[in-house]
């Protein structure tokens, strides 16, 4: 009987949780802004087609970089989506690469969509 009891409140207590955390995230409390910015470049000094491939929508890349642009606001901003991809830009290296054109590419101009929760104090 006493385990019963337990489990029953058990199961209402995290139920209770979960629906407070719920009611947190509704559409209204969010605040949203728009920012536009060139994404970094890759690292090193690649082969055209492969910084390309690391630099454009959709890649890793991409996605940690567009986050860190919301998190460049201020502490608590996440991003929503991106609106915009921007474009890609690849920028030859200097030096020599056993007469091999190396390149540097980035996304410039994307706009992302960021997001923080207001709170009421």
């Amino acid at each position: 009987m006493k385990f019963n009891i337990f489990f029953l409140l058990a199961l209402l207590f995290s139920f209770s949780s979960q629906s407070f955390a719920a009611s947190e995230g509704r559409e209204g409390d969010w605040v949203k802004k728009e920012i536009t910015d060139d994404l970094k470049p890759t690292a090193g000094c690649k082969d055209k087609a492969y910084a390309e491939k690391k630099a454009i929508p959709g890649s890793y890349r991409f996605k940690k970089y567009t986050t860190e642009l919301c998190n460049s606001i201020a502490y608590g901003w996440g991003k929503s989506k991106v609106v915009d991809n921007g474009t890609l830009v690849c920028e030859a290296c200097e030096g020599e690469y056993e007469g091999k054109e190396k390149y540097r590419c980035y996304m410039k101009d994307v706009t992302v969509e960021c997001k923080i929760v207001k709170r009421g104090f």
